[in-house]
């Protein structure tokens, strides 16, 4: 037997064998990607849904589509077309006697087996679909209970040591259709270290997780119940869905629908348009998504970098995993405070695609535009006291406040929308569409920093860090205008021996500095990529832009939008960096722009 032709389920999980996590460059399929397709012919071909059409492609800003006679002319009459008819797989189901009910997950389910060293996959079930074990729901179930309720539904030990069984029976869930087997091989790539501490190179891995998929639960019981207790099952189940089932739940994974949650500590609505992030590449194609976890990694990230200008660096750490988790020493695992959870309604949401030619090759980038979105961030207990909930909401709606007030949110957040402030760069079709830009549909003052003079910004970041520094405990707080060495060497610790930030007023709506990132801004003085303030392939810059909309506060208290926006630059310039200097003498002498913190 040819020992390439051993399933990859059951090859040693080595080099050049079998490494599931692993995510080689450019190469041409993943053994994430063998594993699932040889996983996947066990089913009926038939009966596994079509592949994805490409998205739609975006026109270039300014340009009307190409009419040509042929889209002109009558359209013909389609021919039918026979498909053979499919051949249902034979999707596991509960028996008799067993209560289901369906959900669906809004982004992404992931739950581990255990049976791969370092690779995440769910349980493989009966028939080969993929399994949620009846333990970890009854576990989840069981955290929504009283103590009298969990003793009667789930068991547990009597006052003299005797146990009791439970009445419930925790069947787990399996998929409703085949529609699971999309989108199989996510991917996990934390950047954290690489964007706020030193420019290294940080490896993603691959993992399987759930994509959208509707679910059927099943419970049973060992006593006849009445309808009305019935309902009190299931009313604890969906409170246990509602706050998240699986692994990475604080990231927006295992998020479901139509559940109605507990209020959250903060709710924010949102529109924003930008790059969009994509999959690992499969079969020469990398599919968009829009993935909810990208809100908490930057988020996690200014939490980093507001600390680490407070604070030591352990400290800063440390406190960043206890809002959002991680892992600790000896790689225990921390659960966080807070967890993020992004809600888009149907139609919401559009992904396009902008095709430009590098090199004289074809490429394309994928885009999105979310109309409204709602960002909550909530709590991961549900037993927090009066103040450790205001202290959470405090710091949630601060860090709202600065991520949107500075950058954005997913890919490219350090670069304005080329698309809204530069429409001439992408009428060149060698160039790609770059940058995000978010907005507030209903801003408060609550998360929404208002801007009626520039020096409102340089107020509003010190009220940011205030919150921040009244998180630490008085110990381990530094003196303002002290920088812990154990951070100096960081590259972004937001600090004023760090960092700068200049404003303009663009009432006009038009960005004056989005053309020193494509070209000279004076003479033959640039900062254009490949320059240490604006980063290189492979190397994180050191420079943010915003448009920031010019949102302002009237005489009655309340939140509008003024005209035009306020124009933001945040440096952290390099250390021994001649170039930078002479950009920031520019920025000081020759321009619009003033130093606001």
């Amino acid at each position: 037997m040819n020992h390439n032709n051993v399933p990859m389920m059951f090859r040693a999980p080595v080099k050049n064998r079998c490494q599931l996590q692993r995510v080689i460059k450019n190469a041409s399929c993943q053994d994430s990607h063998r594993w699932v397709e040889e996983w996947k012919q066990v089913f009926p071909e038939s009966s596994l849904p079509q592949p994805e059409p490409p998205l739609p492609r975006k026109s270039a800003p300014g340009k009307r589509p190409r009419v040509t006679p042929k889209a002109l002319a009558r359209p013909t009459k389609p021919k039918p077309v026979s498909s053979p008819t499919a051949a249902p797989a034979s999707i596991p189901d509960f028996g008799t006697g067993v209560q289901t009910r369906d959900y669906t997950v809004s982004w992404r389910l992931v739950s581990n087996s255990g049976q791969e060293e370092g690779f995440i996959r769910p349980i493989i079930g009966g028939k080969g679909f993929p399994y949620y074990s009846g333990a970890s729901m009854k576990g989840a179930f069981l955290r929504q209970c009283s103590p009298a309720e969990g003793l009667r539904y789930c068991g547990g030990k009597l006052s003299d040591s005797e146990t009791q069984p439970g009445i419930l029976r925790f069947h787990g869930a399996y998929p409703v259709d085949m529609n699971w087997t999309k989108r199989l091989v996510d991917i996990v790539h934390s950047q954290q270290e690489k964007q706020v501490i030193a420019d290294e190179t940080t490896n993603a891995n691959a993992q399987i997780s759930l994509y959208q998929v509707t679910l059927r639960f099943g419970i049973s019981s060992t006593q006849v119940l009445e309808e009305s207790q019935w309902q009190q099952i299931w009313q604890r189940w969906e409170q246990a869905l509602a706050q998240g089932i699986g692994g990475r739940v604080s990231a927006g994974y295992g998020q479901f629908h139509p559940v109605t949650s507990q209020p959250p500590l903060l709710q924010v609505m949102l529109k924003g348009q930008g790059v969009a992030s994509t999959l690992i590449r499969e079969h020469q194609q990398r599919l968009a998504e829009f993935r909810p976890n990208s809100f908490k990694a930057a988020l996690r990230g200014h939490t980093l970098r507001l600390l680490s200008g407070l604070t030591d660096a352990e400290t800063a750490k440390e406190f960043t995993q206890r809002l959002w988790g991680g892992f600790g020493k000896g790689n225990g695992s921390i659960v966080g405070g807070l967890q993020v959870q992004v809600q888009v309604a149907a139609g919401e949401l559009e992904l396009q695609r902008r095709d430009y030619q590098p090199n004289n090759s074809k490429a394309s980038i994928p885009l999105y535009h979310l109309k409204s979105g709602c960002l909550g961030i909530s709590a991961m207990s549900g037993n927090l006291s009066t103040s450790q909930a205001q202290q959470f909401t405090q710091i949630a709606a601060a860090l709202v406040k600065f991520a949107l007030l500075l950058g954005g949110l997913g890919k490219s957040w350090r670069r304005v929308d080329h698309y809204l402030f530069y429409p001439e760069y992408l009428q060149n079709s060698k160039k790609p569409a770059m940058g995000c830009h978010w907005e507030y549909l209903e801003p408060a003052i609550d998360y929404c920093q208002t801007v009626n003079q520039l020096t409102d910004i340089g107020a509003g970041i010190d009220q940011i860090r205030q919150v921040m520094r009244e998180w630490i405990p008085p110990e381990k707080r530094l003196p303002s205008d002290e920088l812990s060495p154990s951070v100096q060497q960081w590259r972004e610790p937001w600090h004023r021996q760090r960092v700068q930030v200049w404003g303009r007023w663009a009432r006009d709506g038009k960005s004056q500095a989005i053309d020193w990132f494509h070209g000279a801004y004076q003479g033959e003085n640039s900062i254009k990529n490949p320059h240490r303030l604006t980063g290189s392939m492979g190397t994180t810059g050191r420079i943010w832009h915003r448009m920031y909309p010019n949102y302002v506060r009237d005489d009655s208290g309340e939140v509008r939008v003024g005209r035009g926006y306020v124009e933001l630059l945040t440096i952290f310039p390099p250390q021994k960096c001649p170039d930078t200097d002479r950009f920031l003498r520019f920025l000081r002498r020759d321009t619009e722009f003033e130093q606001v913190w």
